[in-house]
């Protein structure tokens, strides 16, 4: 009997007055967590590390920083069968049929010619050929003669900054 007089008197009220007293260093804590996590994420995207991921990762890559760019509807296609497109997206009411190349070297006209005919499948306004390297001058020769885009590893590091 004497232990719950104790325990409800002296000992329950001091625990309740201590967990009020830690409150605001537990919601400072907390808050001080999530910054952290939303500013690691960000550097990880920001920092990432374009060559040593493999096509599908770039693929995913690329759509999420799409996204980050102001594009919205974005889809990543999936597989055999997607025409030569890798995302579709929309941005200024144009709609976009992107090719992702993940390449050691530069790229050649193979892929802007594949871009150009899934943006011509896809019913797309805007085609794209996004890589992580540069294209050859014959590439760049094409995409400039028939209206396809290309953004090399120099446009990808603008859009990952945010300057796109």
């Amino acid at each position: 009997m004497m232990m719950k007089f104790f325990y409800y008197v002296f000992v329950r009220p001091a625990l309740f007055l201590l967990r009020l007293a830690f409150l605001p260093v537990k919601l400072f804590c907390r808050l001080f967590s999530w910054i952290l996590s939303k500013i690691s994420k960000s550097w990880a995207f920001r920092h990432a590390d374009l060559d040593a991921m493999d096509g599908w990762e770039f693929e995913e890559y690329a759509a999420q920083l799409l996204r980050r760019s102001g594009f919205h509807h974005v889809e990543v296609t999936r597989g055999s069968g997607d025409q030569g497109v890798d995302i579709l997206a929309m941005r200024d009411e144009r709609s976009y049929a992107v090719q992702c190349k993940h390449y050691a070297g530069k790229v050649p006209n193979k892929a802007v010619q594949e871009a150009y005919a899934g943006a011509q499948f896809y019913g797309c306004d805007v085609a794209v050929v996004l890589t992580n390297s540069y294209f050859f001058p014959s590439a760049l020769e094409l995409g400039d003669s028939i209206g396809v885009e290309l953004w090399d590893r120099d446009t990808l590091r603008r859009m990952v900054r945010g300057e796109f």
